[in-house]
């Protein structure tokens, strides 16, 4: 059932990552698909408060690896030192340091899709933090 679930939420992250690229692929080559993404970007932008959504989404993402990080180096049995914690917590830092380059240095202006693309590897990370956290627990137990 473990096994399941984590090829699941991997199919998942890989489906996520394949839509981001996808949809800023199609935007640069079809106009209709860039008249879409340039319309939902401002209809974005008029209702929702997008730069505090962006900072909260960073500092909570940030946070919750730096938890998870110190959960495994904290615990009793040394985690980190197993088969498969270090490569977990690797891409999970990995993948957390992505998604907050991708939204400090790009901007719609730049990246027609860039809130499709910094939804997904928020979506991504967030993943991947549940999956190590599962992971983690697991071992404790």
């Amino acid at each position: 059932m473990k096994k399941i679930f984590n090829w699941v939420l991997i199919i998942l992250q890989v489906l996520f990552l394949f839509t981001a690229y996808g949809i800023q692929m199609f935007s640069m080559k079809k106009m209709g698909m860039m008249r879409y993404v340039i319309y939902i970007n401002q209809q974005w932008e008029a209702k929702y408060p997008i730069e505090t959504l962006q900072t909260i989404s960073i500092v909570l993402l940030v946070l919750l690896s730096i938890i998870i990080i110190l959960y495994a180096l904290i615990k009793k049995d040394n985690e980190i030192g197993r088969k498969k914690a270090l490569p977990m917590l690797l891409v999970e830092v990995i993948v957390t340091l992505a998604f907050v380059f991708f939204a400090l240095f790009f901007s719609p202006e730049n990246y027609r899709s860039y809130y499709f693309t910094s939804l997904a590897l928020a979506i991504v990370a967030l993943i991947q933090d549940i999956k190590t956290i599962v992971y983690l627990k697991n071992l404790s137990v």
